[in-house]
């Protein structure tokens, strides 16, 4: 029982210097469509949303592993360019485990857990996230490395607050902590027909160490570690005008709390009550949807906090950006960062267009409503 709650909470916690200015006048118009990412297989609504440029492919969303009990939720995609040059990747999710016990390492690798000794952020960037998932470039190099100690604080306090909501439903029975760590690298290589490339990646870590009771009396400590990768990427001689649409995804990026803590919620009632059947698992579903959320202005505040903590990675590319303004979406009530420099943003509820065009007017020629947005003071 031990082993399976701490096996249903590790997953959770993965619930992720440029020279040269561009100018407006050198991307005279912005285009976006907002996109939201439904969660079709579960829970059945809004995971979270984004802007999406207009002509850009949005490909994956949330997925589900039904054979693992408990089942386990997670979310991965790529937004691309139109030529599939320039992408946009939030990887899919990791789940590594380690402990000196052999017994402990037998065990959860029986579970389906990988055993890999734990590493600090930009250590996992290069010694596993480039032989994973960058094996088939050449000439690859790592240009620069960054800590980003705020964004690691605020995985940690969002994993904290997860593990509480678990142990309300299904209480622990071990002693554990809760450590992170954060960090980001750029890089370049060539790929395909000898295209430079630049990637920026960055990775959020949480470890959960736990201290587990063993049959021969004492305690064994145990590992478990996931890391959250996203990272963009494009060509080396487009990089100013593409970051700044990177930023803007980014920025725009909104997860639902709501139901992270309904997939928390879930793998906590499956644990306790040993639930084994898919019937039951979507019965159990339905009924956490009509629970009331327990989610207060601090939680959320701490989400919009992680959200500007992953906004430190375009600090070196100030040049570039140089930086954004806040507009209100006058139709659904949300704010829009969008970069600086424009005079005029517009949106008919579900896309989005900035100018540097004083006189542009989306409306004329248009059978679509589209509303001027204010800029935020």
């Amino acid at each position: 029982m031990k082993k399976l709650i701490f096996l249903a909470v590790s997953f959770l916690l993965g619930l992720y210097c440029v020279s040269g200015i561009v100018t407006a006048a050198e991307i005279p118009t912005l285009a976006f469509k907002k996109h939201v990412v439904i969660d079709r297989e579960g829970f059945g609504y809004e995971a979270l949303r984004l802007l999406v440029p207009k002509g850009w492919h949005f490909k994956g969303g949330v997925l589900w592993n039904y054979n693992k009990v408990p089942p386990e939720a997670s979310t991965a995609f790529t937004i691309s360019s139109p030529d599939g040059s320039s992408v946009l990747e939030q990887f899919p999710h990791i789940t590594l485990f380690w402990s000196q016990d052999s017994n402990l390492q037998l065990s959860y690798s029986r579970a389906g857990m990988e055993i890999v000794q734990p590493m600090g952020a930009t250590d996992f960037l290069k010694n596993f996230f480039i032989p994973r998932f960058r094996s088939n470039v050449s000439g690859i190099k790592v240009i620069e490395s960054q800590s980003l100690p705020e964004l690691a604080q605020q995985s940690r306090d969002l994993a904290q607050f997860q593990m509480r909501v678990f142990g309300q439903i299904s209480p622990f029975r071990f002693q554990f902590e809760i450590r992170a760590d954060a960090g980001r690298l750029k890089m370049e290589y060539f790929q395909g027909g000898g295209e430079k490339i630049v990637e920026d990646a960055t990775v959020a870590i949480t470890y959960i160490i736990a201290y587990l009771p063993t049959m021969y009396g004492g305690y064994a400590t145990g590992i478990t570690w996931i890391p959250i990768v996203s990272s963009f990427k494009t060509p080396e001689k487009e990089l100013n005008a593409k970051v700044r649409i990177f930023k803007i995804i980014m920025d725009s990026r909104k997860d639902n709390p709501v139901w992270v803590e309904n997939c928390i919620k879930l793998s906590a009632s499956v644990t306790r009550d040993k639930i084994r059947q898919q019937r039951a698992i979507f019965n159990r579903m339905q009924q956490i949807s009509k629970t009331q959320s327990e989610i207060g202005d601090m939680i959320m505040d701490s989400y919009q906090k992680r959200n500007d903590a992953y906004d430190r990675i375009f600090d070196n590319y100030s040049q570039a950006i140089r930086g954004v303004d806040s507009y209100k979406d006058p139709i659904n009530d949300w704010k829009i960062d969008l970069p600086t420099g424009y005079d005029n943003a517009w949106t008919n509820g579900s896309e989005y267009i900035i100018s540097d065009d004083a006189g542009f007017n989306p409306n004329v020629g248009s059978t679509q409503n589209w509303e001027q947005m204010k800029r935020q003071r």
